[in-house]
């Protein structure tokens, strides 16, 4: 259940002569998306984009028989969108994007099969609705550069009830607007594609800060997305045991792939700063959902860091080293060719 998209679900078939098919308590799967389109005729669906990957991944024929689908609200799969439009031709895949203070959907993009890999754009917003992408001082960016997203128009809510000071930082004045209205500062970091298209990046409040350095979790997770064999991602900051803080991604790797993780932290690591590239890439059949459709952070398990199998210390000095790599990384044991950073390491672990 989301708010939001249920006020989309609910009054724009009721108001439009159609009818709502209420799907069975839990978290939507193949079986039960089916039941619906061939047993009671449902013709258009809403679902997050974590669950809509879930399907498109397991059984993309699922959504065959719908006339509509549209999937937001979390960093889409690099090519599940483009696969489920494939495969199901005469169904119009949107990926959609709104916050609630916007009213349910403010942007949206068409996704075509033939779309290149990589996740889908957020697209252009609806009528009504207007967009900017602005600095820290409410100025255009231009494209390719990453700013913050701000909403505008009729969709726009008046505030929060009975909450003016948050209504005074999230509902602000529009200076592109002559008649003085406002628009709705979302903290949704994107940027504008060459094609004059928005893409969505990460929230600026998923930024963290780690051994001193500002990281965009978004980032790390559109990276890894874009490699090959991976399907989704999804990237926190662990702190599993006390004041040692690790960051952390989980993969879901694309049908039939078995991408290594140490080929895939290596990809990172050519695309972003070091301090982005994660201490542990975990492979995962599927990311764990929330029975309203988010990734469940508190199911994502404790990642592993096992030493390689190789020889054994040969000389004392040897000995000595690797007993000081595993007491410090919390290892049972540690090899003379294992990679310090690679089994969990990072700078502020080695100055101990």
């Amino acid at each position: 259940y989301v708010f939001d998209a249920s006020t989309f679900e609910i009054w724009a078939p009721l108001l439009h002569g159609g009818r709502i098919v209420v799907a069975p308590e839990g978290v939507l799967d193949a079986r039960a998306l089916d039941d619906a389109v061939h047993t009671h005729g449902a013709t258009a669906v809403f679902m997050t984009t974590a669950l809509f990957n879930v399907i498109a991944e397991t059984d993309p024929g699922a959504f065959t028989g719908l006339r509509l689908v549209c999937a937001g609200g979390e960093l889409a799969s690099p090519d599940a969108m483009q696969r489920v439009a494939a495969l199901a031709p005469d169904t119009r895949v949107l990926h959609v994007y709104g916050p609630t203070e916007t009213t349910t959907f403010a942007t949206r993009y068409p996704v075509a099969a033939g779309l290149p890999a990589g996740p889908p754009p957020i697209g252009r917003p609806l009528d009504g609705m207007r967009l900017h992408v602005l600095d820290d001082s409410l100025r255009p960016v231009p494209p390719g550069v990453v700013g913050e997203l701000y909403l505008a128009g009729h969709g726009v809510a008046r505030g929060y009830t009975g909450r003016p000071g948050l209504t005074a930082t999230r509902f602000v004045a529009d200076p592109f607007d002559a008649a003085g209205g406002r628009m709705y500062r979302t903290g949704d970091l994107v940027r504008w594609t060459p094609d004059g298209q928005i893409a969505y990046v990460g929230r600026s409040d998923g930024q963290v800060k780690l051994r001193g350095y500002r990281i965009e979790l978004g980032e790390i997770e559109n990276t890894l997305a874009s490699c090959q064999g991976v399907a989704d991602a999804f990237a926190v900051v662990r702190e599993d045991t006390p004041g040692d803080r690790r960051l952390v991604a989980y993969v879901v790797p694309a049908s039939g792939a078995g991408p290594d993780p140490a080929d895939l932290a290596r990809a990172v690591g050519r695309s972003l700063p070091a301090y982005m590239v994660p201490s542990a890439i975990v492979p995962l059949d599927a990311l764990p959902l929330t029975p309203n459709g988010k990734v469940d952070r508190r199911a994502l398990p404790v990642p592993e860091y096992a030493p390689v199998s190789g020889r054994p210390a040969r000389t004392a000095r040897e000995e000595i080293l690797c007993g000081l790599f595993a007491d410090v990384l919390g290892l049972d044991a540690a090899g003379p060719d294992d990679d310090f950073f690679a089994l969990g390491g990072h700078s502020l672990l080695a100055t101990r």
